[in-house]
Formats: structure tokens, C-alpha cells, sequence
């Protein structure tokens, strides 16, 4: 209820008329009925005279409550016995835990953020992955905001420890990469594959590294580098921005 309401609600439960409940703030009766018109908002000051003049919280007049005055919920305590005021808090503290709750869900759910995911461009950051021109997307949320073009999963640990199987990936679209040795998304048009690689070009062709060093039995590194010649045309998709792990949006809505 708005405070213009609550205040002739009051007044006229209260049977004051304007003049007087004017009278008693020290106004004109012409600004306090414009408090009632709802074409004029009275002061702190003039808040709390309110609220003491109709016998309730300052909560109550500007609709943030619809329990008159703390002294309500004393008054109902001391008239309860000594098994029933404990049930009575513990009930109350419940609802606070989860009104609490229910407000950081809100805060969270305004602070998310949609990023669209191509479903059959799906990249690979390890030994390749099947990748098509045509773009399928779903919706993720993140709670950051990044300029993009598209994202993509990454499948695969060669990208470790900086990217993570599992995360998004997000491309902003590019053709070549802007220093060497960038994390970019690459097209290997020839066989359909793609990539997520620290990406430079040479003269013979575009070398595909790998950040995670790992060794395997023999000695040898369980990702080595990667060279494509031109003759094969690997394409650029664009450079990696960010990389995320998706917030589950069902769960907390």
C-alpha cells in the first residue's frame, strides 16, 4: 500500500480530520493533503510525527510492513507462555533464514548474465572435435559481463590449467590472431575439426600449442604442438576472451 493510502486509511480510522492531523505536524492543511493525494512526499521529520500521531512504525506508513508497530509483536509474546514464546522464535528465525535466502536468490538471479553456445561447433582442447558452419545455440548464465560473439564448449585437458573441460569458451570473431602465441579458436577446415590453441602463424603454416605440459608413459608430451600448412586452410575463428564454468540456472530459480 502506498503512504498516501496508509495515511487516509489511518486518518479516517482515526477520525482526525485533515486540518487536525496537520495541525498536529505544524503544516498548512494544503501540503498535508497533498501527502494524501500522493503529489507531494513528507520529510523524515514529518515521517515520524506521522507515525507517532496514528500510533505505528514509520515501515508501517510507507507500505514496508504490514505490522503496525514493534510493540504489536511484544504485546503478542508476553501473552504466550514460556513453551509457545520459544516455538514463536525459532519459527521467526526460520523465516528469516529464509527470507534471507530468497533475497540473495533475487540478487543473484538480476546479477545473471545470458551468453548463447553453439551446440555443433563444438571446440576441442584436446586431440580435436567435430565442427560444422551451422550454429546451434542453447542459453548459459554467468554472473560477469563480456563482449562476445559466440561461446563454445571446451572437451579436453590440453588447455589446462588456464582452461578446463567443461567451461565455456568465449570468441570474439577474429581472423588472425593479435600476438603470437594467443588463445584462439581455430578451424581446421580440411578434416572438420576444431581447436582451442595458443595459436601463431608462420610461413608454412599455423602452429597450434598446447599450455598444459603434462608427460605421458614414454616421456612425451601427452599434447605436442601442432603445425597445419596453409595448403590445408585452418581459419581463425576468433580469440578465446574469457572462459567459464556455466551457473546452473534451474537450480536456483
Amino acid at each position: 500500500m502506498e503512504l498516501s493510502e496508509r495515511l487516509k486509511e489511518l486518518r479516517l480510522e482515526q477520525k482526525y480530520t485533515q486540518q487536525e492531523i496537520a495541525d498536529k505536524l505544524g503544516i498548512i492543511v494544503e501540503s498535508y493533503r497533498k501527502y494524501e493525494l500522493g503529489k507531494r512526499q513528507p520529510g523524515k521529520k514529518s515521517l515520524e510525527k506521522l507515525a507517532s500521531v496514528f500510533n505505528v512504525s514509520v515501515s508501517y506508513l510507507l507500505g514496508e510492513t504490514n505490522i503496525r508497530d514493534t510493540y504489536e509483536i511484544v504485546e503478542i509474546m508476553e501473552q504466550l507462555n514460556e513453551p509457545r514464546q520459544k516455538e514463536t522464535i525459532d519459527f521467526a528465525k526460520n523465516k528469516l533464514i529464509e527470507q534471507n535466502s530468497e533475497n540473495k536468490i533475487i540478487q543473484l538471479r538480476s546479477s545473471l548474465v545470458s551468453y548463447e553456445v553453439a551446440t555443433e561447433q563444438a571446440l576441442s582442447a584436446g586431440l580435436g572435435e567435430g565442427y560444422t558452419d551451422n550454429i546451434e545455440t542453447n542459453t548459459v548464465y554467468w554472473d560477469k559481463n563480456i563482449d562476445y560473439d559466440i561461446g563454445i564448449p571446451i572437451k579436453g585437458d590440453s588447455m589446462e590449467p588456464d582452461y578446463q573441460s567443461g567451461q565455456i569458451a568465449l570468441i570474439k570473431y577474429q581472423s588472425c590472431p593479435d600476438y603470437d602465441g594467443q588463445v584462439c579458436a581455430v578451424d581446421n577446415v580440411s578434416i572438420g575439426n576444431a581447436f582451442i590453441k595458443c595459436v601463431t602463424c608462420q610461413g608454412d603454416g599455423m602452429l597450434l600449442e598446447s599450455l598444459n605440459v603434462e608427460l605421458n608413459q614414454y616421456g612425451e608430451r601427452k599434447f605436442p604442438d601442432k603445425k597445419i600448412s596453409w595448403e590445408d586452410n585452418p581459419r581463425i575463428i576468433g580469440k578465446v576472451v574469457a572462459a567459464f564454468t556455466p551457473i546452473e540456472f534451474n537450480n536456483i530459480f
